[in-house]
Parts: structure tokens; C-alpha cells; sequence
């Protein structure tokens, strides 16, 4: 199937100016009719073949591609982002949508994320495009997310042709800092089952289009069916580092990608420690835009300001795959957003500061500012001679005021005023700054701290507190005291003894303002947000004499350089229409005075009218996740996710619930999927597991 979308004159491809420092930025004009195809099928290795829609610039001329590659059903669930490829078709590329193996309408089964065959296919997509009479032979890839993780993984495996690539809110280590646990080896809660994981269990049982699968559609839906494996039980087995983790992740042989990279992260997404390490440690061309965006493509993220990044990918790859001069390299390598103090809210629709650009990381002239824990909450400069020590009660529920891990479907998710969670945790505050004080990197936290209990974490937030009180997260980290050694061995802690630990904190980009006061403040939850540890514990954190708790922030000069400046949010071309379905949203906390329990209640859904007369489809999911102050061991979690296509012969609605309910010993996974056809049941599968807790 192909269809034809006039755009306007046939243009070449323009520039506005040469790039210079706070000019105008460079424009990649539109200048090309698009014309797409649909599942386009191109072989692998071994003889199975992965749909691609393709998006090709009408005219004269051998032209790049661009590859964007993931599980996420172009054809109906995912149509909507086809307008992404429209965009870089009218500026001189092909844009290449890619569905992984076992999705849409690419054959095979897709049993868990990043398996090793899937990098391979990515391998050879790469290679055939180059060599198909439309192409001059250069292959770019990029993505947001999954398809950023392909982007950077495909990379790795340096097939000849792909010479750049452009990954938006990534990992380079698939253990500490993906939706699974984070660095300092805690499990992750709310998200694996109340957003993408289970939402996969649903996506993975959906049928292909029969317009767009052919002959083979019955047989391939019913392999799917039969094969589906949640991506759930290989996750919950995984509890440490090791092996399966690293299939996957970049780190530490940074050396494997050699092809130029442009990161584009967001300071409030769950990826933004990986794309500024990936930054650093990358060998080949590299640059890094980080603004103070949410898990959502810059041009939309709410918070803004929001940015045509597009036109910036566009500069770098017509830069590196038809040796234009864009100008886009000879800009600042890394452009930051350095967001400044400001009243907190989960709504924000744009997060004041201002842009920077720096040649490194760190930048010239950056330095270390050191505050220690000091007697009577106090955050000092000097260090504090007496021994003390502070303690607290664990409470689980603690963190409702904190941000969101990352998405998945939530429309909301800053941090609101940390003042509620802070009454609940220790608390040290500075005195008022005397000079506004730019922080860029990572923020140090290093804590002498132990525990009456053999597991328990150790959750540190620093926030900006304003002359008039209110208190905004900068940023935030935790570790797991089991894992204070290592990630892949844990050791049990020993009851009252004094242990160093380091809390890998995120990086972040932020002025405090002349008379903000720095906040620190410690707890040993972050519901929901980590899975509660099981035992109820008395914690206490140790300062001064020779445990020299402290916070220590990485200081960069004030920049004198003209800032960067960016297009606005282009207005893209729609392949699918909004339509309607009844469903209320809601982003709720429920707090049982009874129980001691809080309960995070969450639904979201959307319903899209595809072109090309192929259906109507239709997402909704929702969770549940409770925790216990006094019982912290028996927290849960319930997801359920529904994907529905509805067309002239009826409706095929598929829903997926998982849930995880925790003892002090173990985690009972429940898994169920239920295949409807004009509401009558069609298919139904259920598993069921029991995975001790691994110190957590």
C-alpha cells in the first residue's frame, strides 16, 4: 500500500544562516512531497523478515535513512508517530519505521526486550536499506526510548553503513539505570507492572493488520498468542547484576560505538545519569542536549521550553550522512538547560532558567563546593567536630511528594513541595547563600548511616528552599545498604554497625538563586517509586569526628557565552485522528488512617481513528500500588492494560492484568491475559511465580 501527501512546491533543502553562537538557529527547510509505503519487508539472517513503513522524499536523487526501530506496533498502536518520519522525509531523508521482531507486521515472536537477535536484525535492516537503489549508501538511526536503546545497541555492533545516530532518553546500563532497579541496586515499583511491562504482555498478544500482514496473517497471530512470554518473569528473576543485564548495555566498553552520537535527555526523565555518563565517556564525535524535559520528546514534553529538536537531528545527520555543513558541529558539544529555583508543581508548564553551552564536562573553571551535617538540622561548611549521630523510624510510604521514576502513561509526574515528605525524614538545611551558585553534574552524597534491620535503603533528595519556604527537588538517589559492596553480590547489614555509603544521586543542571538555602533531606523510602524494604527498622545517620556525612556539589562558573538558541515545536503531519472513548483520567493518592497504609490510584486512555480506513485503536491502562508503614514487607502492585481495535467486523480488545504482592520473604508475580472477540472470549493464558527477595 502507498499513498501520497503533497506538502507544497518541491523545494531543495535550505539553511537559514551559518551557525554562529546566539545567531538565529540554522533551519533545515522543508523542501520535498512525501510519499509512504507500508510493510515493506526486508530479510535477516535467518530468513525471517521485519515490516518497515517507509517515508521517501519525492525526487531526483539518492537520499539517506533514517531508522527508527521498536516493539511498538507502527501500524495502529504507534501510528501516530509516522508524522516524526514526514518530517525528516520532507528535509532530504528516508524515514525508515521499524517493527521489531514478533510485533506489527514483522514475522517471528518477540519474547523479551533487547535479546541479542533482535540487535542482529537491526544489523542487517541497516545493511539492506543501504544498498537498495533509492539510497546513497548512509544509514542513520534514532529514537526515543526503546527505539533510542536499539539506536545505540545496533551501534555497538558497527554495521558498516550506519554512520550516526540520534538516541533521545536512553541507557548505556540496563541494571542501574533502566525501569527495572536503579544505582543503587533497589527494584523499581510502580512501573514495570503499572506501565511498559505490562503493557507489553497486552501489545505482544494484539494481531497484526490483515491489510498490511497478507496471507500469513491467521498463522502469525496465533504463533504470537502461543508464545507470548511476559517480560515480567525474566525481570523479577534478575535481582542483581550480572550476565543477562549487560546483554544490552554499553557500559563500560564505550569503545564498541564508534559512529558520531547525538544524546537528547531531559533533566526530570528516569534516563538522565546514563546520557550524561554516555557523554563523558564515549570516544567517537558526540554531542549532548539536555533541557527540562519529562520522558517525552522535547517538542511536546510537558514542562517545556519546548524545542524543534528535530530540525537539530536533522543538521546532524544531513552533517554526517550528506556531508553538508550545517554548522551543527561547530556549536557547544554540550548544551544544557540550567533551570532555575521556582515554586514547584506537577503542572509546570515551562521550568524558568536559561541555555549553556560548554565545550566539556566538566566545564572550565568547575569546582566542588563541600556542605557537612551539622548539630540542630543545620547543613555547614565547616566540618563539625563533635561525633552525633540522628535518628529516624522507616517509614515505607514516604516519597509521595516526590517525581515520578519516568512515564509510561502518566501525564504528571514532577515533584510537587517536598515539605510533606520532608516532616517525615531528617532534614538538614543551609543557611542562606550569599551568591547565586550554578550546579552541572553530580551532586555527591556520602552518608555514614546504619540500620536495626539486616536490609534497608537509604533515600537522599537535595531541594532548593526559597526565601518564602517552599521546598523544590533539584534531585535525588538511593541506595540499598545490601548492596553498599556490590551489585552482583549482595551482603546482609549487620545491625547497628556504621556503614559508608555513597548515594548515586542524578545529575542536574541548576542555579540557586542569592538567598536560596540548600536542603538535604534523608529517609529510607520512595513510594512508589522503589519497592519498600520489608523490615520495620530504627535508621540513624552519623556526622562529625570521624563519620563525615556530607553533600558536596559540583560548581560551574556562571557561563559568559551567548546562549543557545533553538526552533520552536514544528506543527507535523497526522496519520491518525483523536477520537473520543469516555474514559476519565485519573492521578490520585489514597491515604487509609485505619491501615497506615497509601495507595497510588492511576488511569490514563486515548483512542486514535487510523488513516486508510484501517480501525479505530484504543489504550487504557491503570494500577494500584499500596505500601504499609507498619507492615512495610506487604506492599503490592496491580496493572491492568487494555488495547482494543475496533473495525467494520467488530471489536478484538486485549487486556493484560499483572500484579506483584511482596512478603517479608518473597514476590508473587500473577499474570493474566484475556483475548476477547466481539466480547466474546477468544484466548486466555495465565502464569503464575514465586521469586524469593534477593536483600531487597
Amino acid at each position: 500500500m502507498s499513498t501520497r501527501m503533497a506538502t507544497g512546491p518541491l523545494l531543495a533543502v535550505l539553511f537559514s544562516s551559518m551557525n554562529i553562537e546566539g545567531a538565529e538557529p540554522v533551519a533545515m527547510k522543508a523542501g520535498y512531497e512525501v510519499r509512504n509505503e507500508r510493510a515493506v519487508m526486508i530479510p535477516v539472517r535467518d530468513g525471517k523478515r521485519l515490516s518497515a513503513d517507509l517515508f521517501f522524499p519525492v525526487g531526483n536523487g539518492k537520499f539517506p535513512a533514517l531508522v527508527q526501530y521498536h516493539p511498538y506496533r507502527k501500524d495502529d498502536i504507534g501510528r501516530g508517530g509516522a508524522g516524526d518520519h514526514h518530517y525528516f522525509a520532507e528535509r532530504g531523508f528516508v524515514g525508515v519505521r521499524l517493527d521489531a521482531r514478533g510485533t506489527g507486521t514483522s514475522e517471528g515472536v518477540n519474547t523479551d526486550e533487547y535479546r541479542l537477535q533482535e540487535q542482529l536484525d537491526g544489523y542487517d535492516v541497516v545493511e539492506w536499506l543501504a544498498k537498495q537503489p533509492w539510497s546513497n549508501g548512509n544509514v542513520g538511526m534514532w529514537g526515543t526510548s526503546y527505539s533510542g536503546f536499539t539506536s545505540l545497541q545496533v551501534a555497538s555492533h558497527r554495521p558498516p553503513h550506519l554512520k550516526a545516530i540520534v538516541p533521545l532518553f536512553v541507557t548505556d546500563d540496563r541494571y542501574t539505570d533502566d525501569c527495572h532497579y536503579d544505582r543503587g541496586g533497589n527494584m523499581r515499583m510502580y512501573y514495570d507492572v503499572g506501565t511498559y511491562g505490562g503493557w507489553m504482555v497486552a501489545m505482544n498478544a494484539m494481531p497484526p493488520l490483515p491489510e498490511l500482514a497478507g496471507p500469513r496473517w491467521a498463522e502469525m497471530w496465533k504463533e504470537r498468542l502461543d508464545n507470548n512470554t511476559p517480560y515480567l518473569l525474566e525481570w523479577i528473576k534478575h535481582q542483581v547484576d550480572g550476565p543477562y543485564w549487560q546483554n544490552g548495555s554499553l557500559r563500560p566498553d564505550y569503545g564498541r560505538v564508534q559512529v558520531p552520537v547525538f544524546l537528547i535527555g531531559g533533566w526530570h526523565d528516569g534516563y538522565t545519569n546514563a546520557m550524561m555518563r554516555l557523554f563523558v565517556n564515549l570516544k567517537s564525535p558526540k554531542k549532548v542536549l539536555m533541557g527540562p524535559w519529562v520522558h517525552t520528546q522535547p517538542d511536546s514534553s510537558t514542562p517545556g521550553p519546548r524545542i524543534d529538536w528535530k530540525n537539530e537531528a536533522a543538521r546532524f545527520f544531513a552533517h554526517y550522512l550528506r556531508n553538508e555543513d550545517t554548522g551543527i558541529m561547530r556549536g557547544p558539544a554540550m548544551q544544557v538547560y540550567m533551570q532555575e529555583t521556582h515554586q514547584p508543581n506537577r503542572r509546570i508548564d515551562n521550568i524558568p532558567g536559561v541555555w549553556r553551552g560548554d565545550a566539556v564536562y566538566p566545564p572550565a573553571g568547575a569546582s566542588e563546593a563541600a556542605f557537612y551535617l551539622g548539630g540542630d538540622g543545620r547543613l555547614v561548611r565547616d566540618q563539625p567536630a563533635p561525633a552525633a549521630a540522628d535518628g529516624y523510624d522507616y517509614k515505607a510510604t514516604i516519597g509521595l511528594n516526590n517525581a515520578y521514576w519516568s512515564a509510561g502513561s502518566i501525564r504528571y509526574y514532577l515533584a510537587d513541595d517536598q515539605r510533606q515528605d520532608e516532616s517525615r525524614s531528617l532534614v538538614y538545611t543551609s543557611a542562606p547563600l550569599e551568591q547565586e551558585t550554578h550546579i552541572l553534574g553530580w551532586p555527591k552524597v556520602i552518608l555514614h548511616a546504619a540500620s536495626s534491620a539486616k536490609v534497608a535503603a537509604f533515600v537522599a533528595r537535595l531541594a532548593a528552599v526559597a526565601p518564602d519556604g517552599h521546598s523544590t527537588l533539584i534531585t535525588d538517589g538511593a541506595i540499598n545498604g545490601t548492596r553498599r559492596k556490590s551489585l552482583t553480590n549482595p551482603e546482609p547489614m549487620t545491625p547497628g554497625e556504621v556503614y559508608e555509603l555513597n548515594v548515586p544521586m542524578a545529575p542536574t543542571g541548576w542555579i540557586l538563586k542569592k538567598g536560596d538555602r540548600l536542603r538535604l533531606s534523608i529517609s529510607s523510602g520512595d513510594f512508589p517509586n522503589l519497592w519498600p524494604t520489608p523490615y520495620p527498622a530504627r535508621n540513624s545517620v552519623h556526622r562529625g569526628g570521624s563519620h563525615l556525612s556530607r553533600v558536596i556539589l559540583p560548581v560551574a562558573p556562571k557561563s559568559t557565552a551567548p546562549a543557545p538558541q533553538f526552533l520552536p515545536p514544528p506543527v507535523l503531519r497526522r496519520y491518525t485522528t483523536p477520537a473520543p472513548n469516555g474514559v476519565e483520567p485519573l492521578q490520585q493518592v489514597i491515604l487509609d488512617q485505619l491501615k497506615n497504609t497509601a495507595t497510588v490510584v492511576f488511569r490514563s486512555s486515548s483512542s486514535n481513528i487510523l488513516d486508510q480506513n484501517l480501525g479505530t485503536v484504543t489504550t487504557t491502562s491503570e494500577f494500584r500500588c499500596s505500601a504499609s508503614d507498619d507492615h512495610p514487607g506487604q506492599s503490592a502492585i496491580v496493572g491492568t492494560h487494555t488495547l482494543s481495535i475496533r473495525r467494520e467486523d467488530g471489536l478484538i480488545e486485549v487486556t493484560a492484568e499483572s500484579s506483584i504482592r511482596a512478603t517479608e520473604t518473597d514476590f508473587h508475580l500473577t499474570v493474566n491475559i484475556h483475548v476477547k472477540r466481539n466480547g466474546l472470549s477468544f484466548f486466555q493464558r495465565q502464569w503464575l511465580h514465586t521469586e524469593p527477595r534477593r536483600l531487597l
